[in-house]
């Protein structure tokens, strides 16, 4: 296998990796982003923000990768390398939007609910 195909490889498994965490925790987001944010159409943005971050970070890492394998062995150990630096990319995306969430939840004004007797 050529440069090329390891290239297209690493970028295909990171973008499979990406989308399939992102599509997992989309449903979870949401439902956080509805009520922090009070809105759907906040809401809407703020998980289509955090998909792209979720995606784009781990992509531009991975658009970063220029492979110099000379044999199959050496390209699987070249690409297994460089997933783990776009998996750490995605990890640091996915920690800094729980940081940022986490601090917006923490002031976010909350309507106490009173139960009724």
């Amino acid at each position: 296998m050529n440069n090329i195909g390891y290239f297209f490889i690493e970028i295909a498994i990171t973008l499979i990796v990406t989308a399939i965490v992102t599509r997992y925790l989309q449903v979870f987001l949401r439902k956080v982003l509805l009520d922090l944010c009070g809105t759907e159409d906040r809401a809407q943005f703020w998980s289509s923000f955090s998909n792209i971050v979720l995606i784009g970070l781990p992509m531009i890492i991975a658009l970063n990768y220029r492979p110099e394998a000379t044999n199959f062995e050496t390209g699987f150990f070249e690409i297994a390398s460089k997933l783990s630096g776009n998996l750490a990319g995605m990890l640091f995306a996915l920690v800094g939007l729980g940081f940022v969430v986490s601090i917006f939840a923490l002031f976010a004004p909350r309507t106490s609910k009173v139960e009724s007797k």
